[in-house]
């Protein structure tokens, strides 16, 4: 099997270990205590997928819900070891797949380009790139809405 053979399948409670890994495997994208812990909540308790690569969870993501219209990819990470392969593309063409009709838009939040990030390699940046070559779009940075020091902005993608 080569390193972009790969599968998409539901996450469940039993990868949460696997997934708590990826996290530690991203020091600067996991880098606040109380992040790490709501996405370790968040991947035993919400609805998610994950991506397999010579049978290891490699990156995981998890939704929820805005009205009958939204998903917001609540979290989302590719181990640091397997990034830049296609995983995080694949785990978002599937959850575009499995969409309910109706379902218009995803949302993800990142950290916004306004928020320097002075002497980091692989930051923000690549991330921001990465949804962007997925079709999201920025359309909103809520000012103080994660932190005075870090600036979120709001992605959208349009499914319709």
């Amino acid at each position: 099997m080569t390193e972009t053979a790969r599968t998409v399948r539901a996450l469940s409670l039993a990868d949460a270990g696997a997934c708590d890994a990826i996290v530690s495997s991203l020091p600067y994208h996991f880098g606040l205590e109380a992040g790490r812990a709501e996405c370790a909540r968040a991947v035993r308790r919400d609805e998610g997928l994950v991506g397999i690569v010579e049978h290891e969870v490699a990156g995981f993501l998890t939704w929820r819900p805005w009205f009958a219209i939204a998903r917001e990819i609540t979290w989302m990470a590719v181990h640091a070891d397997r990034r830049g392969v296609g995983i995080g593309s694949a785990l978002i063409d599937r959850l575009v797949e499995q969409s309910p009709p109706g379902l218009r838009y995803l949302v993800v939040t990142t950290l916004a380009e306004s928020t320097p990030e002075p002497g980091v390699q692989d930051g923000y940046a690549r991330t921001r790139r990465f949804y962007r070559r997925n079709g999201f779009e920025p359309v909103w940075e809520p000012t103080g809405w994660w932190s005075e020091r870090d600036q979120a902005v709001l992605m959208l993608r349009a499914l319709v």
